[in-house]
C-alpha cells in the first residue's frame, strides 16, 4: 500500500473513531475504498496489520450494516468482503433512525413534562423542531439522488 493510500486509510479509522466505531471499521472502510474489488479476511488482517479476529468481527458489523457484502469463490470455501451496493444510503439510513429515536424520545420527554416546566418544554421544541426540519425532505433528496446517479444507458431502458 502506497503511503497516500496508508494514510487515507488511517484516517478514516480515526474518522470512523470519532463517530464511536472502532478504529478498524474505519480502517476496512478506508482501504475498501481505495482498493476495488473482494478480499478474504486473510487479506485485509494482512494488509492493516490486524488480527484476523478484530477484522472478522467489523466486517460482519458491517455486512449487517450493509456497508461490506460477503462474497465467495468458486472452489475457495473462505469468505470475501467488498463495498455493498450503495453504502453511504446504509450509513445514511442509520443515521436516520438514529434522528426518528432522538426525536421519538424528545417528544415522549415533553408529553411527560409538567406544563409549567416552560423553560425544559422551550429547549425540547428547540431540538424537536430542528430534527423535523433536518427530515422534511430527506426522501425527496433521496431520489433526487438516485435520479442524478442513474446511469443513461439505465435510463434508456426504462418503461
Amino acid at each position: 500500500m502506497t503511503d497516500a493510500l496508508a494514510q487515507f486509510t488511517e484516517q478514516m479509522g480515526m474518522l470512523g473513531e470519532s463517530h464511536g466505531m472502532p478504529r478498524i471499521a474505519g480502517r476496512i472502510i478506508g482501504f475498501s475504498l481505495m482498493n476495488p474489488g473482494s478480499f478474504s479476511l486473510d487479506d485485509l488482517a494482512e494488509r492493516l496489520q490486524v488480527s484476523k479476529a478484530s477484522i472478522s468481527t467489523n466486517a460482519r458489523r458491517m455486512e449487517e450494516i450493509g456497508i461490506l457484502e460477503r462474497t465467495t469463490r468458486p472452489g475457495d470455501r473462505r469468505d470475501y468482503y467488498r463495498l455493498g451496493q450503495n453504502p453511504w444510503e446504509k450509513v445514511f439510513a442509520l443515521e436516520r433512525r438514529r434522528m426518528q429515536e432522538l426525536l421519538d424520545l424528545l417528544n415522549h420527554g415533553k408529553q411527560t413534562l409538567d406544563d409549567n416546566m416552560t423553560a425544559q418544554h422551550e429547549r425540547l421544541d428547540e431540538w424537536r423542531h430542528f430534527l423535523e426540519f433536518m427530515q422534511e425532505d430527506i426522501e425527496q433528496r433521496i431520489e433526487r439522488w438516485r435520479e442524478r446517479t442513474l446511469k443513461p444507458s439505465a435510463m434508456e431502458a426504462a418503461p
